[in-house]
């Protein structure tokens, strides 16, 4: 058993340590913060969530003390207790214990001879694995959806089937998974079976322990796949499944929301884009109290609308049709500042008035407009040329007409962008989600329009991104296409009228 003396230094045991044992070492984790509350009891929080512990014994109290100082073992902290209370005060700590591992609220260091090897660090509350398996420890691979990556100086395993996120702190650990299934040793050592598994660390008799506790967490599966084969995980993607565990609260403690994380780091990006130079297009005005008096309904619009592909040939889009399409879609209304940053006001709504989304007509066919890669200007009501036609245009059509299995180039893709740092430059985590959910909301607002005005509009479910990067020159890192909207003059339907 440890030691505890009266400065609150924690001593070591004074015999060897055994080197197939794994220790573990506990700490509150590192974003907790404990608070007193005037009724006596002790609240903890980490980040957006936090929980009452009740009222603490003398001792349980200087045991959470302990613990948000310093890594300790569990005799360590009965000493603790047991020096304020007596032997019959450590009958209290299982129970503390238990609900500060089930809260989320402890981080677990494993040891092997003395030496620290894996740090569980929670993420959120505890929730059971969803993998469960009985496979033994030689017989375990990495989880599919499980992801190594570096953090700091070291490297962490997550993984959004599990609620913690594992530090790795001997680098050798990075090649044992990379090796599992473990293989038959060659040469086995001393009392070992014949197809002992060779693990590539030094440690190799405490290398089941150390896979069944990743195991527990969710890292770990049967090399069968047969824990992932059910349809709920299945049905995912790798990157699917992270993208819908971290872009909503409950699985991690990172930080969320408007936090105007970087309002110390860049100058927000203006409102509205800056112009593009070289030759533009004006467009006609709009007359909006006359659309007021002559439009359809709205209950007209949601009814009628449908996804379509066909588009007439022999009476294209004009420039007049486009220009209307566009100032009822995407014009900016105003500009505003909220003491942080300027907002803008456009026809769809936008979180926190971002309005990150700009809007670039590539127009195969538009009378009155020569074809080309163009810019819409929000505010001055035009198009900006940004690309003379040439091979990436045209492998954007393409793309645009395979998509949308048409047997012609779409008159016009309005090919959507989002410059990101309109939104990440306030918000945490939930960013990228919330631009995606912006460009559905363009897309129910395009296809009211383009139902009004009696167009062909079809919005598409992908696009190539990297072929605007190439045709426009822009960052594919700060602005890059997030959607795409065909628009064209009605065709007569026929079976491309599809309701979508």
């Amino acid at each position: 058993m440890t030691g505890h003396d009266p400065n609150g230094v924690i001593s070591k045991p004074s015999t060897a340590p055994d080197p197939a044992r794994v220790g573990e070492l506990l700490r509150l984790h590192p974003g907790a913060r404990v608070v007193p509350v005037p009724s006596g009891a002790t609240q903890i929080f980490i980040g957006q969530r936090g929980t009452s512990l009740g009222v603490l014994s003398p001792g349980q109290a200087a045991a959470v003390e302990l613990l948000a100082a310093q890594q300790v073992d569990a005799d360590a902290l009965l000493d603790v207790v047991r020096g304020h209370e007596g032997e019959m005060g450590m009958l209290k700590m299982p129970g503390l214990l238990k609900r500060l591992r089930a809260g989320g609220w402890l981080s677990v260091t494993l040891e092997v001879a003395g030496a620290p090897v894996l740090t569980f660090r929670p993420l959120g509350p505890a929730v059971p694995p969803a993998p469960q398996h009985d496979a033994a420890p030689a017989e375990l691979r990495m989880s599919r959806f499980a992801v190594l990556r570096a953090e700091g100086t070291g490297m962490v395993l997550e993984s959004p089937l599990a609620h913690v996120a594992a530090e790795l702190h001997d680098p050798a650990l990075a090649g044992l998974l990379a090796s599992l299934p473990a293989a038959p040793g060659e040469r086995p050592g001393p009392g070992e079976p014949e197809d002992a598994p060779a693990y590539p660390v030094d440690y190799p008799e405490a290398v089941p322990a150390l896979l069944s506790a990743l195991a527990r967490h969710g890292f770990l599966v049967p090399r069968s796949g047969a824990a992932e084969e059910d349809f709920r995980f299945a049905q995912w993607s790798p990157h699917e499944l992270w993208f819908h565990s971290r872009t909503r609260v409950g699985r991690h403690d990172l930080p969320y929301g408007g936090t105007y994380w970087a309002k110390d780091v860049a100058e927000p990006l203006p409102a509205v884009r800056p112009s593009f130079d070289g030759r533009s297009v004006e467009l006609p005005g709009v007359d909006l109290q006359a659309l007021r008096a002559s439009d359809p309904t709205l209950t007209d619009v949601l009814e009628d609308r449908k996804s379509l592909r066909l588009h007439d040939g022999a009476a294209p889009l004009t420039t007049e049709q486009l220009g209307e399409f566009l100032y009822r879609s995407a014009r900016n209304r105003g500009r505003y500042q909220d003491g942080a940053q300027q907002l803008g006001d456009r026809p769809y709504p936008s979180g926190g008035r971002a309005y990150e989304l700009e809007i670039y007509p590539l127009i195969h066919r538009v009378d009155g407009v020569a074809p080309g890669l163009y810019h819409y200007d929000p505010e001055g009501h035009r198009l900006e040329l940004v690309a003379e036609p040439g091979p990436a245009l045209t492998r954007l059509a393409e793309m645009s007409r395979a998509t949308a299995q048409m047997s012609e180039p779409p008159q016009v893709t309005l090919l959507i962008t989002a410059r990101f740092g309109r939104v990440m430059w306030k918000y945490s985590t939930m960013g990228y989600a919330l631009v995606l959910k912006h460009v559905g909301v363009l897309y129910q607002v395009m296809y009211s329009v383009a139902t009004a005005m009696g167009l062909a509009g079809c919005g598409l479910g992908g696009g190539d991104s990297d072929a605007f990067a190439l045709a426009s020159g822009l960052p594919w890192e700060s602005e890059s296409t997030v959607g795409e909207f065909l628009l064209g003059s009605r065709g007569k339907e026929g079976g491309d009228g599809v309701p979508a």
